[in-house]
């Protein structure tokens, strides 16, 4: 496994992540869980009750010891809305006490609304392009969500985060300017492509984003600073420059094949942890 300067020093656990294992419905090329593409394979929880999930109730009890409220449905193969029981999962854990959140590419969004709504925390939507053949090149499909939609009908409290990547850096300006038209957008987070394995395909994207960095902080004053990210102030909306390996933040992760991790590097915790 390549070092790529973790910083270790994290904060106390402040949320959890449900890591959703399945076939996506898009293809992004940086996507985390190729990292361990062949471990992962075959592995797909969509369509099996929460409650037949190995594990699943110990993973909420640790979440209670270490009193974590907030928990994000996410996906790890998969995208967060595709689960077949969603709206269940959703009543069952703010029953219990839980603020759930989502993180999704939002292409099943307006199927999903109703569901979407329902949700206390935070709904974090991936936007990659509005051009559909840039989309094409980052995510494998050129159709382009109804975000005019979408995005209004989500609540007060929703996230815009974009993956700056060798396609889409010349959009990423153009993407702030589309995401702080919304005002329920709170913030938008610019994020830098994260891998443990797989540096010398992505590498060019990590050293992109460093320079988009340096020339955006040379153009706007920093405000101010979340979990070691840097944030700054642009068109009314908090800008956020996140890079997950140098943050210390910290979470408790689960996956549905019942791999329970405390480690907030997803892949690390995933092989450290697998059953």
């Amino acid at each position: 496994m390549i070092d790529i300067n973790k910083n270790r020093n994290r904060n106390p656990f402040t949320f959890a992540n449900i890591n959703l294992l399945g076939k996506c419905n898009v293809n992004c090329y940086f996507c985390l869980g190729k990292d361990i593409e062949q471990t992962l394979a075959g592995k797909n929880q969509l369509n099996i009750h929460f409650q037949k999930w190995k594990n699943f109730g110990l993973f909420l009890s640790q979440c209670e010891q270490n009193d974590i409220k907030k928990l994000y449905i996410t996906g790890q193969t998969a995208d967060g809305l595709q689960y077949r029981y969603l709206d269940e999962l959703v009543d069952y854990l703010q029953n219990d006490g839980f603020i759930v959140g989502l993180r999704t590419n939002g292409y099943l969004a307006g199927a999903k609304m109703n569901t979407i709504q329902k949700m206390k925390g935070e709904i974090g939507y991936s936007i990659h392009s509005l051009k559909p053949d840039i989309n094409y090149k980052i995510m494998h499909t050129r159709r382009i969500p109804y975000w005019d939609k979408i995005i209004p009908a989500s609540g007060e409290n929703v996230r815009i985060a974009i993956v700056l990547n060798r396609y889409n850096v010349s959009e990423i300006y153009d993407l702030i300017v589309f995401a702080s038209s919304f005002p329920n957008v709170r913030y938008v987070q610019i994020r830098r492509i994260s891998t443990d394995i797989r540096l010398n395909l992505l590498q060019e994207d990590i050293d992109l984003f460093e320079e988009f960095y340096a020339d955006f902080s040379h153009n706007y004053n920093q405000v101010g600073e979340f979990c070691k990210a840097q944030t700054f102030n642009v068109y009314g909306k908090e800008v956020v420059f996140w890079r997950t390996v140098e943050t210390n933040c910290n979470s408790l992760n689960y996956f549905t094949d019942g791999t329970y991790s405390d480690e907030y590097f997803i892949i690390e915790g995933y092989l450290k942890n697998r059953l």
